[in-house]
Parts: structure tokens; sequence; C-alpha cells
């Protein structure tokens, strides 16, 4: 970030450009690791949970835009998101997609992704991030139980499933507050669409939402 006042100083014109560079600066320096560690789930959980609270932590200076940048990375990362799309299509729709229709649709699904986590982890005042524990689901797929600690606040859990892969561990779903299911909860949001308007209806739909967080952010 500039200075104080430095900013006040500039011309309308520049104010955004001087904005973005300091964000692409933070960006830089906040960079995810070039490789995730996808031997350990707890690892790979805790590792973004080190990127996310990067960027609440820089969120002014960031913007919404450099936390995307930040962001986007660390969650293709840590997620699996074809997959999860496949999840939240559910079987019948995705076997009807085209192959240009899945691609499209992945793009269009891991670009909402990016977009809710940019938008949601937009500041911080002392929160932390805390690893409970794991626990086998079945064979290959486990339950990383986590929470966020706000001071002054319960604590709100965070619980991810990861799947162990050819490549290893990729998280799947998160549970907000420890029972709410990401994918379930777009998988029922997403159906009526899929069987009223078709895939390329709810890609152009999704599309939308995630532009519409990057305008309400000014960006």
């Amino acid at each position: 970030m500039a200075p104080p006042g430095v900013e006040a100083r500039l011309s309308p014109a520049i104010r955004p450009l001087a904005r973005a560079f300091a964000a692409g600066v933070m960006a830089v320096f906040l960079a995810a690791p070039a490789a995730a560690d996808r031997s350990d789930p707890v690892r790979l959980v805790e590792g973004f949970h080190a990127t996310l609270l990067g960027a609440m932590q820089n969120a002014e200076a960031l913007g919404y835009a450099g936390r995307h940048r930040l962001l986007a990375p660390a969650i293709g990362k840590t997620f699996h998101l074809r997959l999860m799309s496949r999840m939240v299509a559910g079987r019948r729709h995705w076997k009807g997609f085209s192959g240009a229709q899945r691609k499209r649709f992945v793009a269009a699904f891991s670009g909402l992704v990016a977009a809710t986590y940019a938008d949601r982890f937009d500041g911080w005042s002392g929160q932390s991030f805390r690893t409970l524990g794991s626990a086998e689901l079945r064979p290959g797929t486990v339950l990383v139980k986590t929470e966020v600690v706000s001071p002054g606040k319960a604590p709100t859990r965070l619980n991810y499933v990861l799947r162990r892969l050819r490549d290893g561990w990729h998280a799947v779903d998160v549970y907000l507050k420890g029972s709410i299911s990401e994918v379930a909860t777009k998988r029922s949001e997403y159906a009526a669409i899929l069987r009223r308007e078709g895939v390329d209806a709810l890609v152009r739909r999704i599309g939308e939402t995630a532009a519409r967080l990057a305008a309400e952010a000014g960006e």
C-alpha cells in the first residue's frame, strides 16, 4: 500500500493503477507454494488455511481482484474441482453433458468457487484457523475437522472431506458449521435449472453470479 497521504495526492486516473500495482506486489509476496502437499490430508488443509489467512490479513491492500489472484491457485491445488463439478451436477446430468459442456461447466464452477472465497474472506479481525483432528469415513476418504476462531465469539466449525486419488489427497467438499455440505447445497440449487433449462443456461447463470460478486466489490 502507498504511505498515508500518498494515494490521496494521486490523480483519480492514477489511483486505480496504484492500487492494482500494490495488490499485485502483495500477491507475489503472499503466493502459495508451487506444489501443494498432497501426501497428508491434514497438511493439505492447513496449507490452504495459511493462504486464506494471508488473504484475510491483507484483504484491504489486495482488494477483491488481488484476493482472487491469490486464492484461485490455492483452491485449484487443494480441491479437485472437476470431481466436485461432477458431484454438484449429479451423475445423471453429468453423463448427459457433452465433452465441451463438461469443460464449460467445470470452468464456470471453478470460477465461482474462487469468486466466493475472494468475496467471503474480505477482512481480518484477529481470526485464526485451528485443526481439531481427522477421522476416516471409509477407505480412501477422510474428514479433517477444523474451526475458525474469532475473538469474543464461539468458534465456527469448518470440516473438509478429502479423497485419496492417484496423485494424493484432494478436498472434495466443505461442511460449513460442521454439517452443511457445500456440494449438496449447490446440487440442490442447480438441479431444477438443469432439468428445466439445461447445462448451457446453468453455466451462464454461474458466470453471472461470479461477475456479480466482483461488481459488488467494485472491481
